[in-house]
């Protein structure tokens, strides 16, 4: 009975042993397969993102009528990236040539002879582009090492000149790099938040920043070979165009209003 009792304590001891082993291996095993912790994503801006070397930035121009913008993280945490809301897009020029209009300075790139410069804005962008990270309101999340792509609606900036290709090297820049006027950077950032006729802002863009009158505009016509020519506007989208041009004044004008002296009485609530 003592032998039996005795064998007894020996196995249940041995079987208490291999269980707590077993919990063990069990235990160690999922502290492996616990997801490390990811880095916290840090929040920068485009171009000073640029400028830092934590972007590198590429403009491919479709035609005059939309780009693709590629995005790419250079660090080892994710990014949080600020669109621009107003942006402008140059050639660039060859090695050696003299600058033109509109290089970012100092060390940009100008704009290359006869070549079009393009512009739009990216303020409602985030949410629909291709390659990953939408996060809307002009936002954008960039995983660490990675690549993310848009696709960006853009005007021609001066009237007259060629019509961009893929084939041609594009910078892009802050608009103010390219123009200082106030009413076209206000019409980009409109254009830029969507739901605005591509060819209504290219009207509009060649009345601020060209200087052609309604009448040039209503004129211009796209020429056939064998056919009669049409018109290059229509009269809707020239009046569109109108109405663009007046809501970009209306916001430049209230930006250059003056804040509001505060009251500088100390015995002022």
């Amino acid at each position: 009975m003592r032998c039996n009792r005795r064998s007894y304590l020996v196995a249940l001891l041995l079987f208490s042993l291999s269980a707590a082993s077993v919990s063990s291996a069990v235990g160690a095993g999922r502290a492996k397969s616990r997801p490390a912790t990811k880095p916290k994503a840090e929040d920068v801006e485009f171009f000073a993102a640029i400028d830092a070397g934590q972007l590198n930035v590429q403009f491919i121009p479709r035609d005059s009528r939309e780009a693709r913008v590629i995005i790419k993280n250079n660090t080892k945490k994710p990014l949080n990236v600020r669109l621009p809301d107003a942006f402008a897009a140059a050639p660039v020029l060859a090695q050696g040539a003299p600058p033109g209009l509109g290089g970012r300075q100092p060390g940009g790139a100008g704009v290359a002879g006869g070549a079009q410069p393009m512009g739009g804005g990216m303020g409602g962008m985030g949410m629909g582009g291709m390659g990953m990270g939408g996060m809307g309101m002009g936002m954008m999340n960039v995983p660490p090492e990675k690549i993310a792509k848009v696709r960006v609606p853009c005007v021609c900036l001066e009237h007259g000149k060629p019509e961009p290709r893929p084939t041609i090297p594009y910078e892009i820049q802050p608009l103010k790099s390219y123009s200082d006027n106030p009413k076209l950077h206000e019409l980009m950032k409109l254009f830029g938040r969507g739901g605005v006729s591509q060819r209504a802002a290219q009207a509009a863009t060649w009345y601020i920043a060209n200087g052609m009158s309604w009448e040039m505009l209503a004129a211009k016509e796209i020429e056939h070979i064998g056919a009669p020519n049409e018109p290059y506007f229509s009269q809707v989208e020239i009046a569109v165009a109108m109405e663009l041009v007046a809501a970009a004044s209306r916001a430049a004008l209230d930006h250059e209003k003056p804040a509001p002296i505060e009251s500088q009485d100390p015995t002022a609530e």
